[in-house]
C-alpha cells in the first residue's frame, strides 16, 4: 500500500559570504530555523513539512542537523564542513579528508550530539559523510531549501554562474511494500545523495539514466569525489548493495522546454529509483521528472500552487525535478 502523499513546501534562499563555508552552514541553520515561508505563510518546525534545525558552533557555525517531522525511527541528517583538513568518518568511496568542502551524513535511532567530527555524531548510528560540493573557494555564495514531512532539498548556489551544488535527504521514495526484507519496519526506506566534489550539477543529468558523475536526485556513480546516492538497507546503517554502490533513476530522459500536455500543461512524470545492479528502490513521493526549468521558480494552476522547481541551474532552464506541493 502506497506510503502518505508529502507536500513540499519552498523555505526560501538565502546569501551568505562569498565561499564561506561556515556562512553557509549558518544559511542552512537560518533557513531551519526560520518562521516563515518563501510565499509568507507560517513555518512552525517540528509541524505540517516544516523540519527541526540545531547547529554546532566552535568559533563559527562547523555543522547543521535536522530531522523532519514525521519521523518514527528517529533519523537525523547532518552537513558540515570547515576550512581545515578535519578527520571526519568518510563513506566509500570517498576516501580522502579533503578541506573546505560542504559533507553530508544520515543516523538512524539517533542518540545524544556529540559532533560532527565524532565517528558517530549522534552516539550511534552513523552512515559515514559523502562530500556534497566542490571546495567553497569555488565563489558558492547562497542557499536554498525545500523540505516536506519526510524530506529535505538543499542547494549552494554561484549566483554568478547560475550553477550550483545539491544535497537531498530522508524517506524520499516509496519501496511500495512493508517487506522488512526491502522496507524499514515503518514501511519507508531512507536514503541520500548530493553532488559531490568534483563538479557542480549537470544541467543534462538526466539524459543518463545511471552512472551519474553529477547528478541532482537520487542518482549518482560510483567514482571517489563524484555525487553519490544511496539507500539505507533495513535495520542497518549499510547502503544497499555495500556502501559504494548508488543509485539512479529509471530510464534516460532528455526533457527539453517543449514536454507539455496539448492544453499547455507542465507534464509531471513520475521516476523511479535503482541501485546500479537493477534493483527497485522505491517510487519518488510527489517529485516528477518535468520540462527544463529554471531552479527556484513556483509552478501555480489559477491561485494553487502545484509544486516548486529544483533545478541545475537558477539562471537558464536545464533538467529539473518538480517537488509536488
Amino acid at each position: 500500500m502506497p506510503l502518505p502523499t508529502v507536500n513540499w513546501k519552498y523555505v526560501g534562499a538565502l546569501n551568505h559570504t562569498v565561499s564561506s563555508i561556515n556562512s553557509a552552514l549558518d544559511a542552512v541553520y537560518t533557513l531551519g530555523t526560520a518562521v516563515t515561508y518563501a510565499d509568507g505563510s507560517a513555518r512552525v518546525p517540528g509541524t505540517g513539512s516544516a523540519w527541526t534545525w540545531n547547529r554546532e558552533i566552535i568559533g563559527v557555525t562547523v555543522a547543521a542537523y535536522g530531522s523532519p517531522p514525521t519521523n518514527a525511527l528517529n533519523f537525523r541528517y547532518i552537513i558540515g564542513g570547515t576550512v581545515g583538513a578535519s578527520a571526519y568518518t568518510f563513506l566509500t568511496p570517498d576516501t580522502a579528508t579533503l578541506a573546505n568542502v560542504i559533507v553530508y551524513g544520515m543516523n538512524r535511532s539517533s542518540g545524544a550530539y556529540t559532533s560532527w567530527v565524532n565517528a558517530q555524531p549522534f552516539t550511534s548510528g552513523f552512515s559515514g559523510y559523502w562530500r556534497a560540493t566542490q571546495a567553497y573557494t569555488n565563489a558558492y555564495d547562497s542557499v536554498t531549501m525545500w523540505e516536506s514531512q519526510e524530506g529535505c532539498a538543499i542547494q549552494f548556489n554561484r549566483t554568478a554562474a547560475g550553477n550550483l551544488s545539491a544535497v537531498n535527504f530522508g524517506a524520499l521514495f516509496d519501496p511500495l511494500t512493508a517487506n522488512t526484507l526491502v522496507a524499514e519496519s515503518d514501511g519507508r526506506v531512507y536514503s541520500m545523495s548530493g553532488t559531490g566534489s568534483a563538479s557542480v550539477v549537470s544541467g543534462t543529468w538526466l539524459s543518463n539514466g545511471a552512472g551519474v558523475g553529477a547528478g541532482l536526485f537520487g542518482a549518482g556513480n560510483t567514482s571517489a569525489s563524484s555525487g553519490h546516492a544511496g539507500t539505507l538497507a533495513p535495520g542497518s546503517t549499510v547502503m544497499v548493495g555495500g556502501a559504494g554502490v548508488n543509485t539512479a533513476i529509471l530510464g534516460a530522459f532528455s526533457p527539453t522546454t517543449s514536454l507539455i500536455s496539448p492544453n499547455g500543461d507542465i507534464v509531471r512524470v513520475p521516476f523511479s529509483q535503482l541501485s546500479t545492479a537493477g534493483n527497485y528502490l522505491g517510487q519518488g513521493r510527489n517529485l516528477f521528472l518535468i520540462k527544463d526549468a529554471i531552479s527556484r521558480q513556483t509552478y501555480t494552476a489559477g491561485a494553487s500552487t502545484v509544486g516548486y522547481v529544483f533545478g541545475s541551474s537558477t539562471t537558464g532552464t536545464s533538467d529539473s525535478v518538480l517537488l509536488g506541493a
